[in-house]
């Protein structure tokens, strides 16, 4: 005789379709590979706004490189990357930056000053560079 337990239990408890029982569905993959997208845009938003302040220096870099615009403009435009990366008030040789050396700051701080607000030396746009990758440096270590 027949067991009742086996041959009813499709009529009491019915069989998972096959596309659950397989794993899931169409739209389970779709919202998986959504999911991913929206996270990998994410992570390259995070990399970009981690990014912009070594790519504004290499940007004041270029243009004294080019020497596209005077040199207390480009000084000034070195010195707001300064505020805006290190969050000073204003860049000054008493508070430097965590990282960084305190005579390395002053001197550059300094210079930068000089550069800024004196009158035009012939090899201003020389000591602007050097200043551009001191900075360059303290970024890949700070």
């Amino acid at each position: 005789m027949a067991d009742p337990r086996t041959e009813l239990a499709d009529i009491i408890v019915p069989a998972a379709p096959e596309v659950l029982a397989a794993g899931g569905s169409q739209l389970a993959g779709w919202m998986v590979a959504a999911l991913l997208v929206v996270l990998g845009g994410l992570l390259f938003a995070l990399w970009l706004h981690r990014r912009r302040p070594a790519r504004a220096l290499r940007r004041v870099a270029s243009a004294v490189a080019r020497q596209q615009d005077t040199v207390p403009a480009l000084a000034a435009r070195l010195d707001a990357w300064s505020r805006a990366r290190y969050r000073l008030p204003r860049v000054d040789a008493a508070p430097r930056p965590s990282g960084v050396d305190p005579a390395v700051w002053a001197d550059w701080a300094t210079t930068l000053m000089q550069l800024r607000f004196a009158p035009p030396q012939p090899d201003d746009y020389a000591a602007l560079a050097v200043l551009c990758e001191t900075a360059r440096a303290w970024e890949r270590h700070v």
